[in-house]
């Protein structure tokens, strides 16, 4: 068993540095974890054949409650699908949606207000957005942009970030807001007028709208997008700041 599992661990390292996309890379989990599943049935005959029957029905419960996940995992990796009896939607249901924010690219709101942040305001192009629902298909398309089944909210996860944006200062106080499938592909959809002497810092361009259910019900909402942006700090909050700092410090 030993052995298995040195041999599943390596495997798992192997698989990192190929820096792989996370849907193929949980099918790939899902096909390994045959090995583990199987190795238990052999031990469990083991233990029949030997008549230990309380250890052999301990290790039959496990493999049956790995059988259930291993099909879970099947609909959900393979088909796009959640199953009826899929008890992790209870977690799902039950549980805030920060609980599961635990990737890189999914910010919670509250982490954005404590880097001192302002949304943006954008004077969007007429057709900006349907410049946008063409790059977020081919994104998708693309598997650079994650997706959740549909449930209860929207397929694409809350404070996703836009992977390929730039934002270029065309005069003191005008700047250029730039989207696309990728940084050699750029598209301008929007300006931002920026009165502040300190040059506008962006902190990211998070995706919103898309399908979504309520009340087993499908929707569309359009694509937006919004802007989060440094605030301008005056000296008082600066210097209020520093002092808060000092005492956690301490």
């Amino acid at each position: 068993m030993t052995l298995i599992l040195d041999m599943i661990n390596g495997i798992h390292k192997f698989l990192g540095y190929l820096d792989i996309s996370p849907k193929y890379l949980n099918r790939a989990y899902t096909v390994l974890s045959i090995i583990p599943t199987a190795y238990i049935v052999r031990i469990i005959f083991g233990l029949f054949s030997n008549q230990n029957y309380v250890q052999a029905t301990l290790y039959s419960i496990g493999f049956l409650l790995l059988i259930y996940f291993w099909i879970l995992n099947i609909f959900y990796y393979f088909l796009d699908k959640n199953m009826k009896g899929d008890v992790t939607q209870v977690f799902v249901n039950v549980l805030p949606d920060e609980v599961f924010n635990i990737e890189s690219e999914h910010v919670s709101t509250t982490q954005i207000d404590h880097l001192h942040t302002e949304k943006a305001q954008i004077d969007f192009e007429e057709d900006y957005q349907l410049i946008l629902a063409d790059h977020l298909q081919t994104l998708i398309s693309r598997d650079e942009l994650r997706l959740q089944p549909l449930k209860n909210g929207f397929t694409i996860p809350k404070n996703t970030l836009y992977p390929y944006y730039f934002i270029k200062q065309q005069s003191a106080n005008r700047y250029i807001l730039q989207i696309g499938t990728s940084y050699s592909d750029m598209t301008a959809i929007g300006t931002i007028q920026w009165q502040e002497e300190k040059a506008l810092e962006p902190v990211g361009l998070f995706i919103t709208g898309g399908d979504f259910l309520k009340n087993e019900v499908t929707y569309h909402e359009p694509y937006s997008l919004k802007l989060y942006i440094k605030k301008a700090v005056s000296q008082e909050e600066s210097a209020t700041s520093r002092q808060a700092y000092r005492r956690q410090k301490k």
